[in-house]
C-alpha cells in the first residue's frame, strides 16, 4: 500500500512539474507539438472521410440485396487498365443463365440482361436526357434488383415473350423527361425506338459524395424486346438471388457450373467474376486500405518531425535544468525518478498536441459536414485511438534519450554546472 501511495505521489509531482514547465515555455511548447498536432489532424481527416465513404458504399451495395450474386466476365471493381487475358474473356451467354436456373438448386431467382451505356438519348416532346443506361432484362429483374415501383407497374412475362415496346424508367429519367407530369402511358423515344412507359421506380440512395446512383438513370425494357432491336449484342450480365441461408452454397454451385460450361481446367483461374455484397465491399476495402497506408506514411512523417522537435527541446531543457537535476539526485532521487520526470514532460507535451489535434480535427470535420452535407464524414473510434496513441508514443520514443541523458548526469558535476 505504501509503495502504491509513493508511486501515486511521484506521478502527481512529475505531472505537476511537467505542467509548470510547459506553461512557463508556452510558445516553445506549441512549436514543439506542431508536428504531432498536424499528424493527428491528418489521421482524423483521412479516417473520417474514408470511413464515411466506405459506409456510403456499403449502404448502396446492400440496397441491392445482401442475398444477391452478381456474375460478369470482368471484375466489378476496376482500378486501372485490365490485363489482356481479362479483356479477352468470352462474354456470358443467355444459356448460362438458363442453366443456372435449372441446375443450381440453391438459386431462387435468375435475371440475365444486356445493357448499352454510351450514346443513348431519351426524348419526350421537348425534353431530352443524354446518357441513360438502356437495359434489357426479364420480368424477374424486379425481384433481384429490389426495385420499388413508384407509379404504374412492371412488365409481364407475356409482354416479354411478345416483345412488347414497353419500358420501366428510373427516377432520374422521370425527372428529366417528365418534370411536371406523370410518365405512365406516355411514349418516349430511346435511341430512335419508341416505348410506352408503364412504370417508374423510386429514387435510390445517393452515392458517397452526393452523386446520383447510376441505377437511377436506367431505362428497362423486356429482354426479348431489347434483342429485337440489338440482335448482335451478347455481353450478358447475370444477377441471381440465392435461397435464404444458402448464399455460399449458391456461389459454389454457380461457379462450378460455369467452369464446366466454359471449359475452364481444374488448374486454371475462373474466366468470369462471381460477386456478392460482401465480396464487392471487400474489393472496395482494398482501395480503402491502400489509401490508409498512404495516410499512415504521411502521419508517421509528421509524427517523426514532431518527435525530433520534442527530443531537441527536451535536450535543451536538460541542459537548462542541469543544476535542478543535480539537486534532486543529491537529496535522493534515483535515475528512474529522473527518467520518469522527463518522460512525463515529453508524453504530456505530445499528448497535449494529440488532444488538440483531435479536437480541431473533429471541429474541421463537423464544419466540412455543414458546408458539404453530401460529403460523408464519420470519425471511427480506431482513427481517434490511433491518433492519440501515436502522439503519446512519439513522446515516449523521442523523450527517452533526453530522459536517459538527464538520469546519467553526475550530481556533483551537475551542481557545479554554470
Amino acid at each position: 500500500m505504501k509503495s502504491l501511495l509513493r508511486r501515486f505521489v511521484l506521478v502527481r509531482e512529475n505531472v505537476s512539474l511537467a505542467v509548470g514547465t510547459l506553461v512557463d515555455n508556452r510558445f516553445r511548447s506549441f512549436l514543439t507539438i506542431l508536428g504531432v498536432f498536424i499528424g493527428v489532424i491528418i489521421v482524423v481527416g483521412v479516417a473520417s472521410v474514408l470511413n464515411g465513404f466506405r459506409q456510403s458504399v456499403v449502404d448502396q451495395v446492400e440496397e441491392f440485396g445482401t442475398n444477391n450474386i452478381y456474375v460478369y466476365r470482368f471484375p466489378f471493381v476496376q482500378t486501372g487498365r485490365l490485363p489482356r487475358e481479362i479483356r479477352m474473356r468470352r462474354p456470358l451467354k443467355h444459356e448460362d443463365a438458363v442453366a443456372i436456373g435449372e441446375l443450381c438448386p440453391s438459386v431462387q431467382t435468375v435475371s440475365v440482361g444486356l445493357q448499352i451505356d454510351f450514346g443513348v438519348t431519351a426524348k419526350y416532346r421537348g425534353e431530352e436526357m443524354q446518357g441513360p443506361h438502356f437495359r434489357g432484362v426479364p420480368p424477374d429483374d424486379e425481384r433481384v434488383s429490389h426495385s420499388t415501383i413508384k407509379e404504374g407497374r412492371w412488365f409481364t412475362e407475356s409482354e416479354s415473350q411478345h416483345r412488347a415496346d414497353v419500358c420501366v424508367i428510373a427516377h432520374n429519367v422521370t425527372e428529366a423527361l417528365f418534370p411536371n407530369e406523370s410518365p405512365v402511358d406516355k411514349s418516349i423515344e430511346v435511341s430512335g425506338h419508341r416505348f410506352r412507359v408503364i412504370g417508374c421506380t423510386e429514387k435510390l440512395k445517393e452515392g458517397p459524395f452526393g452523386q446520383d446512383n447510376q441505377e437511377d438513370s436506367v431505362i428497362r425494357v423486356p429482354y426479348d424486346t431489347f434483342r429485337k432491336y440489338y440482335p448482335n449484342m451478347d455481353d450478358h450480365f447475370i444477377v441471381l438471388e440465392a435461397r435464404s441461408g444458402q448464399l455460399d452454397r449458391a456461389v459454389e454451385e454457380v461457379t462450378q457450373l460455369l467452369r464446366r460450361r466454359r471449359g475452364v481446367r481444374w488448374d486454371e483461374d475462373n474466366d468470369f467474376e462471381v460477386g456478392t455484397a460482401n465480396s464487392l465491399i471487400e474489393s472496395f476495402d482494398k482501395i480503402v486500405f491502400a489509401t490508409l497506408a498512404v495516410m499512415f506514411v504521411l502521419s508517421t512523417v509528421a509524427f517523426i518531425v514532431g518527435g525530433v522537435g520534442v527530443m531537441n527541446i527536451m535536450l535543451v531543457s536538460v541542459t537548462e535544468r542541469t543544476k535542478e537535476i543535480g539537486l534532486r539526485k543529491s537529496i535522493g532521487a534515483r535515475k528512474a525518478d529522473i527518467v520518469q520526470q522527463f518522460l512525463t514532460e515529453a508524453v504530456l507535451l505530445t499528448g497535449t498536441g494529440g488532444v488538440l489535434g483531435l479536437v480541431l480535427g473533429e471541429l474541421l470535420m463537423n464544419g466540412l459536414a455543414l458546408i458539404a452535407p453530401t460529403l460523408p464524414v464519420a470519425t471511427p473510434m480506431w482513427g481517434r485511438a490511433f491518433a492519440f496513441v501515436g502522439s503519446v508514443t512519439v513522446g515516449v520514443v523521442f523523450g527517452m534519450w533526453p530522459a536517459m541523458k538527464a538520469a546519467r548526469l553526475d550530481p556533483i558535476e551537475a551542481l557545479r554546472y554554470e
